[in-house]
């Protein structure tokens, strides 16, 4: 599996849950083996981060001991801010619930953190604010759908009931328990098998009031904040993760993005993306064109016209999209509409 830091918060919501059962987690005859990892987990500051794999076994463990595949559901109610480390107490003191979505969008590493993860991204599609991250791959089923799960409920608890603004929930993968444990908690539009995990609101949703807001605390737990994700090491596979962003960044806003946007999803200035991709042997522009390519054989694969390709890639013109593509592959777009298609009837 996959390397992932979650919450120590994670693992005191687990426990708290079944104490709240009147059961010892860590005496659950399964779960030994991982006794002494849990007790240091539960003993280190809450706002720490800790292994995910560890806590993916506890929780499949947990749910067959107690034959409920709903667990994360009912272990969702018991969420307080300090389960989500410091970004939990700015979301429930920030003024409004559009400041609370920017923090959480800032400070997300905060939270989930490792170099699969791709910062949630959100954007506005009519009367309609939309958060959205990609699937990565099932190792990640089980912490997209407690972290929703977590978000949404706390969110429950800073906005009034009435004016809470959910939507829709879409889940990239496919669902992971009966599905009327899905509707029963959301209270929305459920999906499943989407190209991307999305929260789906309503915009007049930006201008709700937190009802615990606090001005003054929340400048000292940013300050906090900001020096928390300082202290973090640059993760080695820099260009790895910044493929991964590039590549939903096309998908997504259907425009190729500049040096500007990039840094800004990672919150560094360009001056030190640059220099990291430099000490990497790369640079943003070669992982750009990269991208661009893979994304033009999407778009030629969907019939798309080559002038609507260049446009929705950044080139000024067909020529030049056909210069690059040429360049970067050694083909050109013609040959590489014929293979697609020749690809297509074959697997007919």
């Amino acid at each position: 599996m996959k390397e992932l830091q979650i919450p120590n918060g994670y693992f005191h919501l687990w426990r708290n849950y079944l104490a709240e059962q009147g059961v010892n987690g860590l005496e659950i005859k399964q779960i030994q083996p991982y006794k002494k990892q849990i007790e240091n987990i539960l003993d280190a500051p809450i706002a720490q981060q800790s292994s995910y794999p560890l806590f993916w076994n506890i929780i499949e463990i947990t749910q067959k001991q107690l034959d409920k595949p709903q667990l994360i559901f009912e272990m969702a109610k018991g969420v307080k801010p300090e389960h989500f480390g410091v970004l939990g107490y700015m979301a429930t003191r920030s003024t409004s619930f559009a400041e609370a979505l920017s923090y959480i969008l800032k400070f997300s590493r905060l939270v989930i953190d490792g170099d699969e993860i791709i910062p949630m991204q959100m954007h506005q599609e009519q009367q309609n604010i939309i958060l959205s991250w990609p699937y990565i791959d099932d190792d990640f089923n089980l912490i997209n759908e407690l972290t929703n799960a977590l978000m949404i409920e706390l969110g429950r608890k800073i906005v009034p009931l009435d004016n809470f603004p959910l939507r829709r929930v879409g889940f990239a993968h496919s669902a992971q328990m009966a599905q009327f444990h899905y509707q029963k908690f959301y209270a929305c539009e459920v999906v499943f098998d989407q190209p991307d995990y999305t929260l789906v609101m309503s915009t007049e949703s930006l201008n709700i009031q937190i009802q615990q807001a606090d001005p003054s605390l929340l400048q000292l737990l940013i300050q906090q904040a900001e020096e928390a994700i300082a202290s973090k090491p640059n993760h080695e596979n820099m260009a790895r993760q910044l493929h991964l962003i590039i590549a939903e960044y096309l998908k997504i806003q259907q425009q190729a993005p500049k040096i500007e946007d990039i840094a800004k999803e990672l919150h560094v200035s360009v001056r030190t993306l640059q220099r990291q991709l430099k000490d990497l042997g790369s640079s943003f522009k070669q992982i750009l064109e990269a991208e661009r390519m893979k994304h033009c054989e999407k778009l030629l694969a969907q019939q798309m016209s080559l002038t609507d390709i260049a446009l929705q890639l950044g080139y000024s013109d067909q020529s030049a999209l056909a210069r690059a593509f040429k360049a970067h592959t050694g083909q050109t777009l013609l040959q590489m509409k014929y293979q697609l298609k020749e690809d297509k009837n074959q697997s007919l």
